[in-house]
This record gives structure tokens, sequence and C-alpha cells, in this order.
């Protein structure tokens, strides 16, 4: 018969769709607007302001050779322009000295120096620190300024105006060129694994308070390069959550500690899955025969015990003592100890499923079978035992989806799972929100096909039931 069509039905969808295209618009022009012109006008007296505290503040305390080259360069605002992107375009002329050359042509010589002077307190049994070797390398530094060639020339800065005031765009490539290229340099520096000492080439890439102490006496790290965002509320919440995608998944390719995670997940969902299957049809075959023979009782009351504590403690306090108090001393894998673990603790489950689908056949099929010559064991297998399975199976898909989310606390003794993947990400990028999200909606994902998939083989066992 053919089905009629529900007005009503169809009144909510078309409100639904006409909604869903009104925020879609409203969404697309708001992430497309232009940000316009600024409101507040600027003079070149109030541009050089920000100038000078901007390029005063980008060193940071403890970097005195940065300071020193900072003082020697200046920066002079000459005129100013604007653009449709709330931004103001100042004209400058610098004047800096050439650190990059200075600090290049005596790189050998500086860090002779310093090593020299580390080496010299490691052998007198004085601990150094990456301060003292900032002092040294500052006086040397400065010691080969006084020579040093003096750049000139024009630059355009861009000033933006945003929510939070005025902000300078600090370009790497803009401050590399109005403090004499000592971005350049201090790449460089950090790339310096050997250094010359008594004749001998020595190996310094294990002594990081050396080369820390060398490189931050002249880094510039104290300021952000990235371009101040001027866009309305929607578009900066838009631009931040690019920003942290692609900071927490995209660079470097942090996303594989997710992939890695998840097939290591998965297989251990797997593998614990199968062992759970095995350990509990076995055990509620011990059960039910004890139960209707009588039988079996010495196993029956091991399987009691089995049963009592896997579901009566939490499965992360079963992990713990599983591998630091069992497996560890035996130098068990510990995907192999999270397996066995998860493996024990879905068995309990499963055999009480089992057990209840088992119970449920109807005595007479155990009769019926009997009566035909079969013994004990052939009835169970042939009669009982697929009547049951079909009861259970859903249950059953449950009991591993649950599996699959139990897993999760695999992490607490080592195991690189989804869950380590995503804290491996939060350790790095010191953000709490992406790669926590991240790792909920993928969980959240495979519990839904999962039970999508358990649904669909409900309806079908149903409609086999017909």
């Amino acid at each position: 018969m053919k089905k009629t069509s529900d007005p009503k039905r169809k009144l909510r969808l078309y409100i639904i769709a006409a909604v869903v295209a009104v925020v879609a618009v409203f969404l697309y022009f708001s992430l497309t607007a232009g940000a316009g012109e600024v409101t507040n006008k600027i003079s070149v007296a109030q541009a050089q302001e920000i100038i000078d505290e901007t390029f005063g503040s980008i060193a940071k305390s403890t970097a005195k050779g940065a300071q020193t080259i900072l003082k020697n360069s200046k920066i002079k605002a000459e005129s100013v322009s604007y653009g449709d992107n709330k931004d103001v375009i100042v004209s400058c002329a610098y004047e800096t000295v050439d650190a990059a050359g200075v600090i290049t042509d005596h790189a050998d010589e500086i860090m002779t120096q310093v090593y020299t002077f580390y080496q010299e307190n490691e052998e007198a049994g004085k601990k150094t620190n990456a301060t003292k070797v900032n002092l040294q390398v500052t006086a040397a530094i400065q010691g080969y300024l006084a020579d040093a060639k003096a750049l000139t020339g024009k630059i355009s800065l861009t000033i933006y105006e945003t929510e939070a005031g005025m902000q300078l765009y600090l370009e790497d490539s803009l401050v590399d060129t109005c403090t004499g290229g000592l971005i350049t340099v201090t790449k460089a520096i950090r790339e310096i694994t050997t250094v010359e000492y008594q004749g001998q080439q020595i190996d310094i890439t294990n002594k990081n308070t050396l080369r820390t102490g060398v490189a931050d006496c002249i880094a510039l790290e104290n300021y952000s390069s990235q371009r101040p965002d001027t866009g309305n509320a929607i578009q900066r919440a838009w631009n931040e959550f690019k920003d942290s995608f692609h900071k927490n998944f995209i660079e470097k390719d942090r996303y594989e500690y997710l992939l890695k995670g998840l097939g290591t997940t998965l297989s251990i969902t797997l593998f614990a899955a199968l062992l759970g299957i095995f350990l509990g049809f076995l055990i509620a075959v011990v059960r039910c025969t004890n139960q209707m023979t009588g039988k079996l009782g010495f196993l029956d009351g091991i399987c009691r015990l089995y049963l009592t504590v896997m579901r009566g403690t939490p499965v992360m306090v079963q992990l713990i003592i599983l591998y630091f108090v069992c497996l560890l001393p035996l130098n068990v894998d510990k995907f192999i100890a999270a397996v066995i673990c998860f493996g024990l603790n879905s068995g309990a489950y499963v055999a009480e499923i089992v057990r209840g689908g088992i119970m449920s056949v109807d005595k007479g099929q155990i009769e019926a079978g009997r009566s035909l010559g079969f013994n004990y064991v052939k009835t169970m297998v042939y009669f009982v035992v697929p009547q049951a399975f079909k009861a259970i199976l859903p249950s059953l898909a449950n009991e591993f989806i649950t599996l699959l989310k139990e897993s999760s606390v695999a992490f607490y003794i080592g195991v690189a799972d989804l869950t380590q993947g995503g804290l491996k990400i939060r350790s790095v990028t010191y953000s709490n929100f992406m790669p926590l999200i991240a790792v909920a909606v993928i969980y959240l994902a495979l519990v839904m096909i999962l039970t999508k998939l358990v649904s669909i083989l409900e309806r079908r066992l149903a409609k086999s039931d017909h």
C-alpha cells in the first residue's frame, strides 16, 4: 500500500532547510567580509612610538647580545598611508650594524672562546649554566661589534588595528633586515655541532648548556611573527580554530600520533575481544553444565571466583596490577599485557551474557536432542548453542563497544594507543582543547559506526525470527 505524505513532516523539513540555508549564508558573508579601513588614524609620531615600543621588547631579558645589537639599530618612521584591511603602512628608514657578518666571520673564535671557558669550569669542578655562557658570548660579541659595518636602507612596516589595539606586524624577514641578519645568524649558531679546541674538533651536540647559552644570547624569540588578526568575532574564532588545528595536527605531521594510536587501539580491541569470546564461552559452558547436571563443581567454583574478581574491580586497577606486578618482571610487552588484561575483563562479561543466552533456551530443546540419541555435548553444540548465540549476538556486539572505550586506559602503562596519541600532541603544543576533543570525536565516531552495525544486525535477526 502506498504511504500517504505527511504535510507536517514536510513543513518541518522545509523549516530546517531554510534555517540551515540562512545560517550558511550568514557564516559565508561573515567569513568573507573585508576588515575595512582603520577607525582611528595615527600620526607619524604615534607610529614611531609603536615601532620603538615593539622593537624594544622583542629580545628576552637574558638575550644580552641581542639587546646590544638592538641598541645599535634605529628605525625612523617617515610617512604613513592606509589600506583597506585595518592596516597602516609605515614607510621607514633603518640603520643597523652587520650583526650577521660580524658573528659569522668570528663564529669559530666565539665558540672556541666560550668552549674554553666552559671546559675550564668543568675541569675545575665548577657548575656552568646557560647564564654564565651567555655573559661570555655577550662580551665577545660587543668587542667585535665595534668594527661592524653599518647597514642602512628603506623598509615598509605594517601596523594593524585589532581588538587589543594597534599592533606592529613583525615578519621574520623584516626583523632580520632591521637587526642586521640576527635571525639568520641565530639559526646558523643553533646548527653548529663542533668546535675547535686545542687543535681538535670537539663534538658539542649533547652539550645543551653550551649551545643553548650561545644561541639564547642573540635570539629574538620574544615576539610573534604571525599577522595580527583584524577580522570580526566570527573571523577571529575561525582563524583561531584553523591555527590551532594546524599547530596540533598538520605541523610536523602530528596527526600521525592519532593514526598510529588508532591502529593500536583497534588492535587491542580486536585481540582482546577474541580472547574474551574464548574465555566467555568456556566459562559459560562450565557454569551451565554444573547448573544443569551438577557436574564440574570445582571448575564452577573457580569460574565464580574469576567472575567476582573481574566484575568487582575497576579495569584500570586490573591493568596496573597485571602489568607492573605480574608481567613486568617477566619482560612482557605492554601491548600484550593490555590485550591480556582487557581480554580477561571482557571474558567475565561475555561469560554471563552467554550463560544467560544458554539458560534462556527452552529445556525441551535439550530433551529433544537427547531423545534423538545425541549425548550432552552434542546436544549443546548442535541444538542449544546455535539458538543461544542468535539471542546473545546483539549483547555481545554491545560488549565489544564497551571494550573499545575501556581500552582507552591502556596509556596508563605506556601503550601508545589513541588516548596516548592525543596526550603526546598536548604535551608538545600545550593545547588542551584540540587534541583531547579530537580523541573524543574519534572514539565517538567508532562507537557510532559499531552501534549502527549492531542495529542493522538486530533488525536482520528480528526479520529472520518471522
